[in-house]
């Protein structure tokens, strides 16, 4: 709840009285702000702000403490400390203005502070009271100092003029979060050592029963920049200590549960759309200038929950429901029932909290999901091959610290602006192959926006070639097939088999990494800073001489479950072909869906109902700059806008996809709505649009377990059940 907002506020170390008061005791029944945990009574965990305006050279009002009191621990608005918060275990009395003590609050509106002569132009680019570019003033300003700056809570600004008076609330600060972590020690500034061996995360068989998945603050370091420390969140507790917040492995067999307790350690303060607007001073030529405010969309970045990408199984809550609110302090337990004629395939989880899903899962929250191959399902050449997960994260700093700043983040602070990207939490690792020997490469690719197309580069000495098997955790029709490069974008998988020689003795190298062309296409009012894939190397192969060469693989068609059969020959009802553009308001049938841009809360209706246990046809547009992604079932490529013969056969008509980025017009799918009534969520995988409104989702309705009849008569391989898991060589 929210309190009415007051004039006035009482700052007091004293035991709580019955008047609206910050204090550090305990509750009372009253509306009261409190560090403690809530009562089942009404209580206000943060109370409204004043609508007082104070125009002061100086920073907040707030008054220093006499005592440790550890009341620095939060400080979000004032940069107090090195590079965010105080100390942990101090109080206010060196950092007097940041607005977190415990015993001392007070709730103010603070304007634009001016400065008293000279040049008019500080602090031009004052973003969420961060000076310029990651805390410094603008070069030739009057803010040498950042005092100037002011602080805005959930703005951004680029108000020219440091006399301009913008007023922004800030709101009182909510129950204390607990000691945050230490940032890691600053070494000297040299950037991280490459050249690591590389690890992987902790491995959880859901066999064995419920496992906890703690969402929590990460304090991390930037590889490029050892003095660049920051927080960001994600599941550091459970991954098996790799200091990163990439999670645990889940390996799932078909028929298993997914049982575990998400706990969100997060807390308060969680700033929400409403409250945050983006305000904007205009200035047209002819017009004059004017402040323009729109809706923030990115908001609620502490609460969270999961989505497992790729997996075929239920949205209801408590399985892939992404409309569950995991809030600060909280904790959710999921149970998520796999078929027993799942597929096996590499698959991933993220949080996917609408409004907060490119802070949290861009920021590393992210984990990998192994469906492992029911016995007999695959060649012995192809069962029986190592496999090595690589779990691909894109970070984007400036990126990420401008989206952060919109939702008035008080960990995501970086002050670097590079792009890079970790495997398995490690930047640019190693890892040993042996000569000749067939390897299968799980790899993952998560990223806010970019892509990336990765090759081996073998002028290390080593020759590598690569033999495409799946894609979104789908098997291809016929494989392996051969293929150069591979195309990655938000929340793309592949599996891919690597089988690499060495003409020198004494071992070789090969470099992955990716050469910088991408599919996506770009908007004239688009900039190359933010659309251009990654370029740059990923992981270096180190390849031990042996005289090993494995025999190449076979050519094999896998039986398929039937949710899976090959609908290109399918016959769809006129009923169910349907033009779908993914752009905001998300046009299905050239009709935009009711509120145009998705929200959360209150949560938007849906785009359409669709029948369940149906084979349908969409004609998708706009996919060439928004990655289509599709929760629950995956769909098939059955063209692609006549661009099928481009001299690159990663896409091929004929594939499945869950998420599907690709220069080459309107493509033409198919799927079946298998079993499972609810929500069918789709979005841009881009997860910044997905958080802007750029989602919906289909009704599935009809009787729940319902499956489409004429798989079969298309595919009398397929199975439905356990059994049925097999091969055919070619």
């Amino acid at each position: 709840t929210t309190a009415a907002p007051t004039t006035t506020a009482t700052a007091t170390t004293a035991a709580p009285t019955t008047t609206a008061t910050t204090t550090t005791a305990a509750p009372t029944t009253t509306a009261t702000t409190t560090t403690a945990a809530p009562t089942t009574a009404a209580t206000t965990t943060i109370a409204a702000p004043t609508t007082t305006t104070t125009t002061t050279t100086a920073a907040a009002t707030t008054t220093a403490e006499a005592s440790n009191d550890d009341s620095c621990r939060w400080a979000k608005d004032d940069m107090c400390d090195e590079p965010i918060f105080c100390s942990a275990g101090t109080d206010c009395t060196d950092c007097g203005n940041c607005n977190g003590g415990s015993t001392t609050t007070t709730t103010t509106t603070r304007p634009r502070q001016p400065v008293a002569s000279g040049n008019d132009n500080s602090c031009a680019s004052s973003m969420n009271g961060i000076c310029e570019d990651g805390g410094a003033c603008e070069a030739g300003t009057d803010c040498t100092d950042c005092a100037n700056c002011g602080t805005f809570t959930g703005t951004t600004t680029n108000v020219p003029g440091s006399t301009t008076t913008l007023s922004t609330t800030i709101p009182p600060p909510g129950p204390a979060p607990g000691t945050l972590p230490p940032l890691p020690p600053t070494p000297a500034p040299t950037p991280t050592p490459t050249g690591a061996q590389l690890k992987f995360p902790r491995s959880v068989d859901v066999a064995e029963g419920r496992f906890d998945l703690d969402f929590d603050v990460v304090p991390i370091t930037s590889p490029l920049d050892a003095t660049d420390r920051f927080y960001t969140r994600g599941y550091v507790a459970n991954n098996g200590g790799l200091g990163a917040p990439v999670g645990p492995i889940m390996r799932v067999h078909p028929g298993d549960t997914i049982r575990l307790r998400l706990n969100n350690r997060l807390q308060y303060p969680n700033p929400n759309c409403d409250d945050n607007p983006i305000v904007q001073e205009v200035s047209i030529a002819g017009f004059g200038s004017f402040t323009m405010e729109e809706q923030n969309h990115i908001c609620y970045l502490n609460t969270t929950n999961l989505h497992t990408h790729g997996l075929h199984v239920s949205s209801k809550p408590g399985q892939d429901d992404v409309f569950t609110d995991v809030k600060p302090g909280t904790s959710t337990e999921y149970d998520i029932e796999v078929p027993e004629d799942h597929m096996g395939g590499t698959h991933w989880y993220h949080p996917h909290h609408h409004h907060a899903t490119a802070v949290q899962a861009g920021g590393g929250a992210a984990g990998m999901i192994v469906v492992k191959d029911r016995e007999g399902a695959l060649p012995p050449a192809y069962a029986e091959m190592e496999e090595v997960p690589f779990f691909m994260q894109l970070v984007d700093l400036l990126h990420m610290r401008t989206l952060a700043a919109h939702g008035s983040d008080a960990l995501f602070r970086p002050r670097g602006n590079q792009n890079f990207v970790i495997v398995n939490g490690q930047y640019q690792p190693t890892h040993a192959l042996n000569e000749g020997q067939w390897y299968r490469f799980r790899m993952v690719f998560a990223a806010v926006e970019r892509g990336a197309r990765l090759e081996i580069d073998g002028t290390n000495g080593a020759q590598c070639e690569m033999q495409l098997l799946a894609k979104d955790g789908v098997y291809l029709h016929e494989m392996p097939r051969k293929i150069e490069s591979a195309a990655f974008f938000s929340g793309a998988r592949a599996d891919i088999a690597v089988r690499c020689s060495c003409p020198a003795a004494g071992g070789c190298a090969a470099m992955i990494r990716s050469n910088g062309r991408h599919a996506r296409a770009v908007r004239a009012t688009e900039t190359a800073t933010t659309t251009q894939a990654f370029t740059g190397d990923i992981l270096e192969l180190l390849v031990s001489r042996t005289g090993r060469m494995d025999p190449d693989l076979p050519k094999v068609r896998v039986n398929r479950p039937c949710y899976l059969a090959d609908l290109r020959n399918a016959v769809v009802p006129d009923a169910n072909k349907h033009d779908l553009n993914v752009q905001p308001g998300m046009l299905w049938d050239g009709r935009p869906m009711q509120g145009f841009n998705f929200r959360h809360s209150p949560r938007t209706p849906p785009i359409a109902d669709v029948p369940v246990g149906q084979v349908h046809e969409w004609y998708v547009h706009e996919q060439t700059r928004h990655p289509m992604h599709l929760h629950i079932n995956h769909y098939q490529i059955q063209n692609m806008g006549g661009n099928e013969d481009r001299g690159d056969n990663f896409y091929e008509p004929g594939d499945w996809h869950d998420t599907f980025l690709e220069r080459v017009g309107t493509i033409t799918v198919r799927l079946q709505t298998d079993r499972f009534v609810g929500n069918m969520v789709v979005h841009c995988h881009i997860l910044e649009h997905e958080d802007e409104g750029m989602m919906g989702y289909f009704d599935v309705v009809g009787q729940e377990g319902t499956r489409w009849s004429g798989a079969r008569q298309l595919d009398s391989t397929c199975y439905m059940e356990a059994g049925g898991v097999g091969y055919t060589l070619l």
